[in-house]
């Protein structure tokens, strides 16, 4: 006996869209991925030219400019890549409006990067002093730090453009283009390499980028058009709501260079920290993955389906990628320290103490980047005294003369960060499920 009714419709017709959508998105961060890792690996070769060329004092030198340069970017970023993301998910199409935005948050940047390096630059000299470099070397490493920065203020603002509209290629060629010039330039002048002539290096290839970013923004976007009050309200809210949550974060960011270079009886441990430091770059493929594609997704999601498929996908993945790296510097710990070279392959506990660093912070970062994306950071600023409480009751058990007890000391004071992330984002997807039901 056969029962004869309505024929289901074919698979295909059912998941047709679904799997067109997910081999495009498969395609998508492939292509990233490939591109992004002959980049970092670019990036990767680079620094370790760098490290190898270099003795452990001029290493300590651009370990410490380069530490500090990064630490004025964050202080005059404070809010406003987040204001431009947020606000961006939603005005992205509009390329007045969008001009509007950027203008605003260049303006904003300036400003920032003035207090910035008002404050930063009397402790970058004082470092680079403390550690046995020269008054006049001293004043030229101050002032290269300071001329590269100029073009990174920008970069941070329009970079988000691309990202917003999923431009990937555009990304690929301009991050395949800065990594390539500034491998030829240390190339080039090898022989002549110290701390101020790998720094320079990183500045030509920052302006290069700038310019080929700026050129394309001018192209999908209207730069002429004038600052919107608005979102500089919005922006400057975000500002003053992450102040001092950003400036704490900036410290504890370069806290282990900062606390080897006051208490080590040398500029060798600075090194040591420094060098360990480029194996993290690892991280830099899966950074640039969430900037530049599952972020703005996030961003870019409004329903509570497809944000929470996001976020377990996202933070599944970060987590998973990270045990496999601390798996594998546990397990080949001569062969990671072998890339350094002989200076620093004693480090073997040093590696594995900076990858579980490295890990836990990508992890924290990786939440706090989806938090920020839909502004979910009302309270951010426990962080500050939960780090503190923690560092505070570990300061009687470390020694910060030695490497290793500062790494252990950074290692733990990263799990406050870790745990607030994950409460923000419980109590973001909360309030979803409160607005839809």
């Amino acid at each position: 006996m056969s029962f004869i009714g309505p024929s289901p419709p074919p698979l295909d017709e059912n998941f047709a869209p679904l799997v067109r959508r997910a081999a495009y998105h498969a395609r998508l961060i492939g292509s990233l991925a490939i591109v992004q890792t002959i980049v970092q690996v670019l990036g990767f070769l680079s620094g370790i030219l760098v490290i190898r060329s270099l003795s452990q004092q001029e290493y300590a030198y651009f370990t410490i400019a380069n530490t500090m340069q990064g630490t004025m970017n964050l202080l005059a970023d404070i809010g406003v890549s987040i204001g431009v993301v947020s606000i961006g998910g939603r005005v992205w199409q509009d390329p007045y409006r969008f001009g509007q935005l950027i203008n605003t948050a260049l303006g904003l940047r300036k400003r920032l990067a003035v207090m910035a390096i008002l404050v930063i630059t009397p402790v970058v000299y004082f470092l680079l002093v403390r550690n046995g470099a020269a008054v006049g070397y001293a004043l030229v490493l101050v002032l290269l730090v300071l001329i590269g920065l100029l073009p990174q203020l920008s970069i941070g603002v329009l970079s988000v453009v691309p990202r917003l509209r999923s431009d990937v290629g555009r990304i690929q060629r301009i991050d395949f283009s800065g990594a390539v010039v500034r491998l030829l330039c240390l190339l080039a002048l090898l022989y002549l390499l110290n701390a101020g002539v790998a720094i320079g290096t990183a500045i030509v290839a920052f302006f290069l980028q700038w310019f080929l970013l700026r050129h394309y923004v001018a192209g999908v976007v209207d730069l002429t058009a004038p600052q919107n009050a608005e979102d500089r309200h919005a922006i400057v809210g975000f500002i003053r709501k992450l102040a001092p949550n950003a400036a704490f974060y900036c410290v504890q960011g370069q806290i282990t260079v900062f606390l080897i270079s006051i208490f080590a009886h040398s500029a060798s441990s600075v090194a040591e920290v420094g060098a360990l430091g480029r194996l993290a770059m690892i991280f830099a493929v899966l950074g640039n993955l969430l900037t530049n594609i599952f972020v703005p997704a996030f961003a870019r999601a409004h329903t509570a389906r497809k944000l929470r498929l996001l976020y377990i996908g996202i933070v599944g993945g970060v987590g998973a990628f990270g045990l496999v790296v601390v798996c594998l510097a546990a397990l080949f710990p001569d062969q990671f320290l072998f890339v350094l070279g002989s200076k620093y392959s004693h480090l073997r506990e040093e590696l594995l103490l900076i990858v579980a660093s490295a890990v836990l912070n990508a992890f924290a970062g990786a939440l706090w980047s989806l938090n920020s994306a839909k502004a979910w950071i009302a309270g951010s600023w426990l962080y500050i005294p939960a780090t503190l409480v923690t560092q505070i009751a570990l300061i009687p058990f470390t020694d910060f003369s030695r490497v290793s007890s500062v790494l252990v000391f950074n290692l733990i004071s990263a799990v406050p960060s870790l745990l607030l992330n994950i409460f923000l984002s419980y109590r973001g997807f909360r309030g979803l499920r409160h607005v839809h039901s």
